[in-house]
């Protein structure tokens, strides 16, 4: 793998780590658990303290308890925790690969299949992309995820231009823009055997747009002449 490559999946490693998890314990885990997915359900604006504490059968002053800072800090603990989860799978994804082609590959199959089989990676996109607009989240957790969507970006760009492509991060952004929705484009078969094939299809796909050529400065004249 490049130098490049390497740096990235350590400043991976080391953002993942910057947040303590230890506190969460059993009761902890099942508030955030059915905050992910009545938000998934219903929306994010819709899950209140009420809702969480009706599904859990419990109080919602109960949740207080666990969660001092109500709603607000659970959604804090949710993006980071989930964030997390899909750093986890992408190392995974990507460790042993031998060669530059081989990581392409799983970074696609990895990214396609997390968001077809986990609700709640689609969750994170939402509430971040929402949060573009209504600027809710406290400044320190938009910095966080915004850096840890940069990161990935960077790492697909360092793997396509080690592969010898040009553009690579304005094509590093299109393949991480198709991969988060998925959902739309890609049909996931329930029979698990069959699902390497959609998952071909996708690093097909990834690879199409990674060997593209087209001149940007052509591009953009074109748009401003008809505009």
């Amino acid at each position: 793998m490049s130098q490049k490559i390497i740096t990235i999946l350590d400043e991976l490693r080391t953002s993942m780590a910057a947040f303590d998890f230890s506190d969460i314990g059993s009761k902890r885990l099942a508030i955030l658990n059915v905050f992910m997915r009545l938000a998934a359900a219903r929306g994010y604006a819709a899950v209140t303290m009420r809702a969480i504490g009706a599904e859990l059968k419990i109080k919602a002053p109960s949740i207080y308890s666990h969660f001092p800072g109500g709603r607000e800090e659970i959604t804090e603990y949710c993006l980071r925790w989930q964030s997390r989860d899909y750093g986890e799978s992408l190392l995974k994804a990507v460790e042993g690969v031998r060669s530059h082609d081989e990581m392409w590959d799983a970074l696609v199959r990895n990214h396609c299949r997390q968001m077809l089989e986990n609700p709640n990676n689609r969750l994170w996109d939402m509430i971040v992309a929402s949060d573009r607009v209504g600027r809710f989240l406290p400044a320190n957790l938009r910095a966080d995820m915004n850096e840890r969507v940069e990161l990935f970006i960077r790492l697909y760009e360092a793997v396509g231009e080690a592969l010898g492509h040009e553009d690579s991060r304005q094509k590093a952004r299109a393949v991480l823009s198709l991969m988060d929705s998925a959902e739309i484009w890609c049909d996931w078969p329930s029979d698990k055997s069959l699902r390497n094939v959609a998952l071909d299809k996708a690093v097909a796909i990834s690879r199409g747009i990674l060997a593209s050529q087209f001149d940007l400065e052509k591009v953009s004249r074109t748009v401003k002449a008809s505009a």
